[in-house]
């Protein structure tokens, strides 16, 4: 089987309390996968034009599955996950929204290398997360 064939990607993530983390990704805007709604013991979101679907399981769960340890995003990251703007007022507003439902942003909006604006921020569970617009008017020419 080729790889191409394959439909769909999920995102899994492990969480410490499902309720909090249903609560902060519908105030940052993410969209509840309605499949899940009312479950108790996940939360899943649909992101992006494509319906990327996350998922979010307790820690006890998400160990049972990958049948690991839960790493410690206090101390080290698992993954940085990119999220597409479609300009900088967007991603200034997102940073806001993160920052009202008490995530913890540890890059201010910024431009780098003149033609890429972004930031990045940590969720509850110390998910980190960028959310970048890119500039391709300024992009260098190669």
């Amino acid at each position: 089987m080729k790889i191409n064939n394959m439909k769909t990607i999920w995102l899994n993530l492990p969480v410490r309390n499902i309720q909090k983390s249903r609560t902060f990704f519908n105030k940052i805007g993410f969209r509840e996968n309605q499949m899940h709604k009312e479950a108790k013991d996940l939360a899943s979101f649909l992101i992006g034009e494509n319906d990327f679907a996350m998922m979010l399981f307790p820690e006890e769960t998400f160990k049972d599955f990958t049948q690991n340890a839960i790493a410690d995003t206090t101390k080290g990251n698992e993954m940085l996950i990119n999220i597409d703007a479609q300009s900088k007022e967007e991603v200034d507003a997102f940073a806001k929204a993160v920052e009202s439902a008490s995530g913890t942003v540890f890059a201010a909006p910024s431009v780098i290398d003149g033609w890429m604006y972004t930031f990045g921020f940590a969720d509850l569970d110390g998910h980190r997360w960028s959310m970048l617009y890119m500039d391709t008017d300024k992009m260098p020419k190669t």
